[in-house]
């Protein structure tokens, strides 16, 4: 146990104020005088929590840590950061560098976590789903479009974390003066390709995130962004800036062809042909071309209701739920893979702090506990390939309900399964058992349509237990962003199988969530619930 945090003996209000208190008890007189409710003299019990793994923990480092979460809490309007930006923003035709350094600077104080991802490592060196960001700076050419767009995010994100004094519609004016500059970029046959106009494409299109419900910019850009590498090619030349881009622009892309279940617009050979350029080699790009094909299987599942011969409608969904399934496995064994590079647990559960108005009684909180991570570059793609297997399962329930609808009786999923092996063959050869160490997947090599339940309902929550993590103060407006498909995805399993309706309910109340050291409410973009299931 540390104590008290702190050593002044001022009431918390003449503390947060930094005026001299007269200590005077029950309320100090510069309270009185001010008229400020005195919140007292009571000091936090803080406890350091020092184990083997972490034996470098000491006291002052835990105080840090707590003085910093307690900072937002005190968070107001800084008129001066609003000015500076504006004034740079005006002189940026005279000064690129200058402002774009200042726009990381202000970016690293709302957007960007305020932590180290693993390793030591830098997140700008680490993790390609915000590296892009810190780039910035080092994109020196004149852009139009790419200083307008990152005025109108600054603004954005100075208006969610309520330390700036713009409004939504000034945000969103800003954003579509940025739009239009980025038209005419585009519009012109040098600038499409030019590295700033991909960037001012990736910030408006996190700026979306933030500023616009409805998720029709986001499939615009996602559409931009393929035809402009479609047209540029992999034989440009690209710098270490470009990598950092299009490790978010395939992000972008992907999660629009996973929530609309189609295939991506851009063909996954000219990504793949990208990416072997690319020296950035970090989980998360694994796993994104990992799942690269699964837009592809979805976009066959959502065509099977329209299959009106029973052999052929048994001989498609068959084939469709046997390549869902195979990406499953492929899902698991990295996984678990990564889940066994570490000597030290990748995740581990801890009491929840949040509380969810869904829990209508506190004794019977639907999620008691959450996850906490070993770090943020874990708990991405971890929390990643757990949507992703919860979306997979799914579709899979989704076909089997389909063809039992259709043929009227009862159907065994390894019966159905049976099918597909005449057609495209068992090819699970590479997919052999994985051992059992790993704690949070289950990879039998045969499932019935119950396991395949249990399974997509467990990945669901996982997700669900994840979300305090990213909702932490310190990962920044950014943990809430990152948490967009992953909640698309548990919302979805909760939405269309029955049995999971006190979960689909904590996912819709999670706006409304509060908890110490984290940060819900955020006005964000979401994605738009599957309008029908596959048997409608």
């Amino acid at each position: 146990m540390v104590g008290v945090s702190g050593k002044s003996q001022a009431c918390n209000t003449c503390k947060q104020r930094r005026v001299k208190c007269d200590m005077r008890r029950p309320s100090c007189l510069k309270c009185i005088k001010s008229k400020r409710p005195c919140t007292g003299y009571d000091k936090d019990i803080i406890f350091v929590n020092r184990t083997l793994t972490t034996s470098e923990t000491t006291a002052p480092s835990v105080l840090s840590e707590h003085r910093a979460q307690q900072q937002p809490k005190d968070i107001r309007p800084n008129p001066r950061i609003e000015a500076d930006l504006h004034y740079l923003f005006v002189e940026s035709s005279h000064n690129i560098y200058l402002f774009r350094k200042y726009v990381v600077e202000l970016l690293e104080t709302t957007y960007l976590p305020k932590q180290r991802i693993s390793n030591g490592l830098t997140p700008e060196a680490s993790e390609g789903s915000f590296s892009w960001a810190y780039q910035l700076a080092d994109l020196t050419g004149p852009s139009k479009s790419l200083d307008a767009s990152l005025f109108a995010f600054c603004l954005a994100q100075l208006h969610v974390t309520g330390t700036g004094n713009a409004s939504l519609y000034q945000c969103l004016d800003h954003y579509n003066t940025a739009l239009q500059h980025l038209y005419a970029d585009l519009d012109d046959s040098e600038s499409r390709f030019r590295e700033e106009t991909l960037a001012a494409i990736i910030v408006l299109s996190t700026c979306e995130l933030f500023v616009c419900p409805a998720e029709n910019g986001w499939g615009v850009h996602a559409r931009g962004i393929a035809e402009i590498l479609r047209l540029r090619g992999p034989e440009m030349a690209s710098t270490l800036a470009w990598r950092h881009l299009f490790s978010r622009m395939r992000i972008v892309c992907t999660l629009e062809a996973l929530t609309k279940r189609q295939a991506q617009i851009l063909e996954n050979d000219i990504w793949r042909q990208i990416v072997t350029e690319s020296d950035i080699n970090g989980a998360l790009d694994e796993v994104y071309q990992m799942i690269a094909d699964i837009p592809i299987i979805l976009d066959q599942a959502v065509t099977l209701s329209s299959i009106s011969d029973q052999g052929t409608l048994l001989k498609e969904s068959a084939a469709v739920a046997w390549s869902l399934l195979t990406m499953v496995k492929y899902v698991e064994l990295w996984h678990d893979e990564f889940w066994k590079a570490s000597p030290t647990p990748r995740a581990w559960s801890v009491p929840s702090r949040a509380v969810n108005p869904a829990d209508a009684d506190p004794l019977d909180r639907i999620f008691p506990f959450c996850f906490e991570f070993e770090s943020l570059g874990v708990a991405i793609p971890v929390v990643m390939c757990w949507s992703v297997a919860a979306q997979l399962f799914s579709n899979v329930i989704q076909i089997h309900d389909l063809v039992q609808a259709r043929l009227g009786c009862r159907v065994v999923l390894d019966d159905l399964l049976a099918q597909a092996y005449t057609t495209v063959g068992n090819t699970a050869g590479p997919l052999e058992e994985s051992s059992q160490n790993a704690p949070l997947f289950t990879t039998d090599k045969s499932r019935s349509i119950q396991d395949v339940k249990s399974e997509g309902a467990k990945m669901a929550r996982y997700v669900c237990q994840s979300l305090e993590y990213f909702h932490r103060v310190k990962m920044g407006t950014y943990g809430g962003h990152a948490t967009t498909y992953a909640s698309w995805s548990a919302r979805q399993y909760f939405r269309l199988h029955p049995g999971c309706e006190r979960e689909l309910l904590w996912l819709q109340n999670i706006h409304k969530m509060e908890g110490p050291d984290t940060r819900w409410g955020l006005s964000m973009m979401t994605f738009p619930d599957i309008k029908n299931n596959l048997t409608r």
